[in-house]
């Protein structure tokens, strides 16, 4: 073989180890980029404690006593709205990133679920603001909630269709939505104490 052949095949692989090395930085750095090889990202939750509880602590401890509640209204005539729908808006709260002690690999089917579940949430509170005659107060931060999920669905948005975002940024992102998530399972904690 010619000294021109080498030089060639010797720039073709140069190339594509250029390739190969754009690709896996690409990949490593914005985890959702077009050229990612595997569009997703490793999320390690992160405890949040609140009066010395985590997160997964205080929603178990919900859970228990809601399930207890909804055993009690089976025996109604007329059926609590506030305390059947709850039903269907907890498992928003169960996900395993937000409730995992493990890395969860999240990625954009992921996140579409999540927005998926989020708007069905938010339907079924608004469904509950017209079906149901709540106080001022109870309807108050039923509306709070509402306003805290579009809120939810815009960060999800934004994360789903962040293409460029880095590593760093998707982190502090899905640790702030993790947060909201949390603060919503607060204000939601709140309504129903009020309201059943």
């Amino acid at each position: 073989m010619s000294l021109k052949g080498k030089r060639i095949i010797g720039g073709i692989g140069g190339v594509f180890v250029l390739i190969i090395l754009f690709i896996f930085i690409m990949t490593w750095c914005y985890p959702y980029s077009p050229f990612s090889v595997k569009k997703n990202y490793a999320f390690q939750p992160y405890k949040v404690l609140h009066n010395g509880k985590t997160f997964r602590e205080i929603f178990k401890d919900f859970k228990g006593s809601y399930e207890n509640d909804l055993k009690d209204d089976l025996n109604n005539k007329v059926p609590n709205l506030t305390i059947d729908r709850t039903q269907y808006v907890l498992p928003i709260f169960e996900q395993d990133w937000l409730v995992s002690k493990n890395s969860i690999s999240i990625d954009k089917m992921k996140l579409d679920t999540m927005l998926f579940e989020v708007k069905q949430v938010r339907g079924i509170l608004l469904s509950l603001l017209v079906q149901v005659d709540y106080t001022s107060e109870q309807r108050g931060y039923l509306v709070n909630n509402i306003k805290d999920l579009l809120l939810l669905e815009e960060d999800i948005t934004y994360l789903k269709n962040g293409s460029y975002l880095s590593r760093n940024e998707l982190n502090r992102r899905l640790r702030n939505l993790a947060a909201e998530f949390t603060k919503n399972f607060d204000s939601f904690v709140t309504f129903y104490e009020r309201s059943h």
